[in-house]
């Protein structure tokens, strides 16, 4: 039996989803009465789907970091440590304190050619001194930059790394 947690990508609720039987797919409801989306997970990359969509439709990218999977929406990801008080709307599993509860931005757009456009831009307060730069394949980020996003890209916020994918 394996435990999950996912976030809805209707109302990006975070949702603990176990899978009794082992399956590589499981459909569920998301149980946020204001939301009720019908949801395809795939237990084997953490892909949350919603399931009246095609495989491939909606596939905008996800970080990676170990075996925890985050999936991004198209427009705005605000991205941070999870805490009952971020207002993050992909919330990473970490107890590092010198990443933010609300750390970077990760705009993301679909181009009329049907790739996909991800830009990282940082949010952490700077006057913060536990908070260390972001930094992209280990190069900082410095204030007012915006970075487009590459497949494999390392993003590392305060001491926690995770991968973009596509």
């Amino acid at each position: 039996m394996e435990t999950k947690r996912i976030q809805c990508p209707k109302c990006h609720g975070l949702l603990e989803v176990t899978n009794p039987k082992g399956e590589a797919v499981l459909l569920i409801t998301c149980p946020n009465p204001a939301c009720g989306a019908k949801l395809r997970i795939t237990f084997d990359t953490g892909d949350t789907i919603l399931a009246d969509a095609k495989p491939h439709e909606g596939k905008i990218g996800h970080l990676a970091m170990g075996s925890h999977t985050f999936t991004l929406t198209e427009g705005t990801n605000t991205v941070g440590r999870q805490s009952a008080s971020s207002s993050a709307t992909v919330q990473l599993l970490t107890d590092d304190l010198s990443m933010s509860r609300l750390h970077v931005q990760i705009q993301v757009t679909r181009l009329k050619s049907g790739r996909v456009k991800a830009v990282l831009s940082d949010l952490r307060d700077a006057a913060k001194i536990r908070q260390l730069p972001t930094r992209i394949d280990d190069e900082p980020l410095l204030p007012g930059d915006a970075f487009v996003l590459e497949n494999g890209d390392a993003i590392t916020m305060g001491h926690t790394e995770v991968k973009y994918v596509i």
